[in-house]
């Protein structure tokens, strides 16, 4: 004999398409319903960003307090301040402009990249085949052609 709350929650965990994921805050909040003295589940609140500080940066990117250092020092992280002073902090949007920023920027210096590959393959293959590059300029110096 199962009581009302569990049949209407067992209908509704059924009528969902195989593979859902349930969150356990909703399950807890539909068995704790009407019944008195049972208080609703609290959700935890989501952690407090921290500002990062030169060493925390240095270990997320990889690179030496003094590379970071320098980055923040150029304006590469905008909000970036010295607590009392002293020591530098980033704020956590500052690192997603930065990263954001290098991504865009990285996107953009790829066409000449693969275009200088295009011309280190074309001068592999007249190496291969012999031929000379047509050129427009005059050849240099006092040699005779």
């Amino acid at each position: 004999m199962a009581s009302p709350r569990l049949d209407s929650l067992q209908a509704a965990l059924t009528a969902m398409p195989p593979g859902t994921l349930v969150p356990r805050d909703w399950v807890l909040e539909r068995l704790s319903e009407d019944i008195p003295g049972v208080p609703p589940p609290v959700t935890p609140a989501p952690p407090v960003r921290v500002d990062l500080t030169i060493r925390d940066l240095a270990q997320l990117f990889g690179k030496q307090p003094s590379t970071v250092r320098a980055w923040v020092e150029r304006g590469d992280f905008p909000g970036a301040y010295k607590l009392h002073g002293k020591e530098w902090r980033v704020p956590v949007s500052a690192v997603e402009a930065f990263q954001n920023g290098e991504r865009r920027r990285t996107a953009k210096s790829e066409s000449p990249l693969s275009a200088w590959r295009t011309v280190g393959h074309v001068k592999a293959t007249q190496s291969v085949t012999g031929q000379q590059p047509v050129t427009s300029r005059p050849p240099r110096g006092n040699a005779e052609a």
